[in-house]
């Protein structure tokens, strides 16, 4: 198993982090951060975070949220930004998949030299 799927909350592997529900992020939270979810599952559960909500959150709305330990904090906006490119990934890749991402296909890198007379 890759270490990607581990910490996906629910067996469909094609859904990008940013469509995941409540219970969904709640999940993720509690495989990728056990400690925190132990201390501010709650929060999360009571705010209703959803995958965009997630990767919307900031320093202030993690302190506004109740969130007050600065490295706890800290340490969601670092997991989150991971969660955030891991899924950006996986929606480019699906996105390719699906044939509406052409451009480098169709437009190949040249590995020819550039005009030196420039």
């Amino acid at each position: 198993m890759e270490a990607s799927t581990s910490t996906r909350p629910s067996k469909s592997t094609s859904v990008a982090a940013c469509f995941w529900t409540n219970p969904e992020v709640l999940q993720w939270m509690k495989n990728s951060l056990p400690e925190l979810f132990n201390k501010y599952g709650g929060f999360f559960k009571a705010h209703g975070i959803r995958g965009r909500t997630l990767f919307m959150l900031n320093d202030n709305l993690l302190l506004e949220m109740g969130i007050t330990d600065s490295q706890d904090r800290a340490q969601f906006r670092i997991e989150i930004a991971k969660l955030k490119i891991k899924s950006d990934l996986l929606t480019l890749k699906n996105t390719h998949h699906k044939g509406n991402i052409r451009f480098l296909e169709e437009n190949p890198i040249s590995e020819s030299p550039q005009n030196e007379n420039i």
